[in-house]
């Protein structure tokens, strides 16, 4: 249901709700504010709300489009990757473009300052809050980093220093959302730790692996650590691998929160 990870696709959350289910708006026009160059075939979408009722980290919105020969417009869900403070009427929309989607190649490149986009949400079990204050490990790969972005944002916004591991895969390192920024915050803040694989470049000194994320990966990023609490987010077949190694380390399964971007 979610993304801001694969705009064209489905998504399915697995997992114990860590929220109360947060009722859908009805659909507003948002006004972007602002076009971010995330990758060479993604962009973060800033958006102005009419309206909201304000949002949890991990959530999503739907969006939709009148499509040429389409009868009824067409419907996506993309992540947040905001934090839900200081002002939820802004929002951070991060999509990936899906070569031949009806949607997400119009919304990275027709998209700019001033333009309207109809949408809806919040909405999405795939949630944090910190309230429990225990350490959190989050996994995704591709625009799969966007929600669990929002969920750092939030902690660093919050002032949580809740001990936070981020490991996230891309294809370069040029494609990795908010590498930047995620620097600049892993110097900032001495709970986050941001480890980077990418898996098309081997040459890459910015990235500790060079490789899709795997078991022996998160053995070493954990270091004999349990993580009380993790949060999954990318293709299915990346978020089952990670979700079984987990499981064999020894975290419980119930504490294992996942959304799959097909």
């Amino acid at each position: 249901m979610t993304l801001s990870s694969n705009p064209d696709s489905s998504t399915e959350s697995v997992g114990r709700v860590r929220s109360p289910r947060t009722p859908p708006q009805k659909w507003q026009s948002a006004v972007v504010l602002e076009v971010i160059k995330e990758a060479p075939d993604a962009v973060t979408l800033r958006l102005q709300l009419s309206e909201t009722s304000g949002f949890v980290a991990g959530q999503y919105y739907n969006v939709r489009l009148d499509v040429a020969g389409r009868p009824r417009p067409i419907q996506r869900s993309y992540s947040v990757g905001s934090a839900p403070l200081p002002d939820p009427f802004v929002i951070d929309l991060g999509i990936k473009e899906t070569p031949g989607g009806l949607i997400s190649p119009r919304l990275v490149r027709d998209f700019d300052l001033g333009s309207r986009l109809e949408v809806r949400g919040p909405t999405g079990r795939f949630t944090w809050t910190g309230d429990d204050r225990e350490p959190v490990l989050l996994v995704g790969a591709g625009s799969g980093v966007v929600p669990l972005m929002s969920m750092v944002r939030f902690a660093s916004a919050s002032g949580l220093e809740i001990p936070v591991t981020l490991v996230c895969s891309s294809i370069t390192y040029d494609h990795a959302f908010y590498r930047e920024e995620l620097a600049l915050l892993a110097t900032q803040h001495c709970w986050l730790r941001v480890v980077h694989s990418v898996t098309r470049d081997p040459h890459e000194t910015r990235a500790l692996y060079h490789r899709r994320i795997d078991a022996t990966m998160l053995s070493e990023v954990l270091n004999g650590t349990i993580p009380p609490h993790a949060y999954l987010c990318g293709p299915p077949a990346m978020v089952e691998t990670a979700a079984a190694a987990l499981n064999e380390f020894g975290v419980n399964p119930e504490r294992v929160y996942s959304e799959k971007y097909d």
